[in-house]
């Protein structure tokens, strides 16, 4: 929203959400999630698939609506995105609880395994290829490489964060915005209230 004469714009774009890496890593979790839930987990007997699933799904809508509100308001925004972060280290949670109560190794953060799952990472951020490679492993490898893509979210959405933070900082907020406007349309037009 422009504002007649006012330097800049009051409400900035955010962006497009789904352009960004952490959204698309996110999206991949939530299919990974639902697909690991429906395949490997008795929806009739453990509470654990609804809550899952959930994590998975406000992992990747609070970086939806954080970019949408951060329109209007920074600190909305931030706060829906460490409302993301949390619910995919929740999310994290479960998954280490999957592997380590059936006796399942968890990779680790310098294995083979979770070095090959980073270097794909770079080069595909898409769900469907990821969902390919589910298909054709087996449980504790789709545990292994959700943990993974949890971890490659988490640090894309962390560097979101900190650059926004930075931002903010830099240019203020909406209500500094809105001020500087108020003042500059005050100026111009002899300083009264009209």
């Amino acid at each position: 929203m422009k504002v007649p004469g006012a330097q800049g714009e009051l409400l900035r774009r955010s962006g497009d959400y789904k352009n960004l890496v952490c959204y698309q890593k996110a999206t991949v979790v939530y299919d990974l999630t639902y697909y690991f839930c429906q395949h490997y987990l008795d929806k009739t007997k453990d509470r654990t698939v609804d809550q899952m699933v959930q994590a998975a799904r406000s992992g990747k809508q609070n970086i939806v609506e954080g970019i949408v509100d951060g329109e209007a308001s920074k600190e909305s925004e931030l706060k829906l995105l460490k409302v993301a972060v949390g619910s995919l280290h929740e999310l994290h949670e479960d998954y280490q609880d999957w592997l380590r109560v059936r006796g399942f190794a968890q990779w680790a953060r310098d294995s083979r395994e979770m070095k090959a799952l980073w270097a794909v990472g770079k080069q595909h951020a898409d769900a469907e290829y990821y969902m390919g490679l589910a298909q054709e492993r087996p449980p504790e490898t789709v545990a292994n490489m959700t943990l993974g893509m949890i971890d490659q979210a988490v640090y894309f959405l962390d560097r979101l964060i900190k650059a926004k933070s930075q931002r903010f900082l830099e240019e203020g907020g909406l209500k500094e915005r809105m001020y500087a406007a108020r003042q500059e349309y005050r100026s111009r037009n002899g300083g009264g209230w009209r």
